[in-house]
């Protein structure tokens, strides 16, 4: 199993994500951007070889994405509703991810067997994605999966709208207005 890294910072910021291993080589290029109708996040190799790519089909609260490997259609993922914790199927290749968006911690199976984890893990340069994958073939693909997976938990954390009341007992202005009551 070999450890991938990624950069949260370099995700949000819609630019050109450089993935390193454990001995901070880079290994790969994430390009791309998502949120429109047909728009692509596509992982090279250093070398500029096409490895995977992540096409988003459909808009929306559960927006649907395809999962290309060496271009050619491996897989289908779209988000689901979930309260607590995440699951999420990948059609065509069968595997389930599971996890909880809030903490970022998720795991990727093929049945009993494992195919990679994805946790975020805090260091002094800011947000990092830690990525344990199985195979080398399945590398791509996972890269894909947890920047839309980085993204859903920030929006979500995000979403949290403030919930105000339109009234609530406070204090009066100290400027003398006060309000008036009718007395029947």
């Amino acid at each position: 199993m070999r450890k991938l890294y990624l950069n949260q910072a370099a995700l949000s910021a819609k630019a050109t994500t450089v993935i390193r291993d454990a001995n901070n080589d880079s290994r790969y290029l994430l390009v791309g951007k998502w949120g429109l109708r047909a728009d692509v996040l596509s992982v090279y190799t250093i070398d500029g070889a096409l490895e995977g790519e992540i096409k988003q089909e459909t808009l929306g609260l559960l927006p649907k994405f395809r999962l290309i490997y060496h271009r050619q259609t491996v897989g289908h993922v779209s988000k689901t509703f979930g309260v607590i914790r995440e699951v999420l199927f990948v059609r065509g290749l069968n595997w389930v991810i599971m996890g909880n968006i809030n903490s970022g911690h998720f795991s990727i199976t093929h049945g009993r067997e494992s195919i990679a984890s994805i946790d975020r893990v805090s260091q002094s340069g800011g947000g990092t994605i830690e990525l344990t994958v199985d195979q080398p073939d399945h590398e791509a693909l996972v890269i894909c999966l947890a920047s839309i997976l980085d993204r859903w938990g920030k929006k979500s954390q995000g979403s949290a709208l403030t919930v105000r009341p339109l009234w609530s007992p406070h204090a009066l202005p100290s400027n003398g207005v006060t309000p008036i009551s009718k007395k029947e």
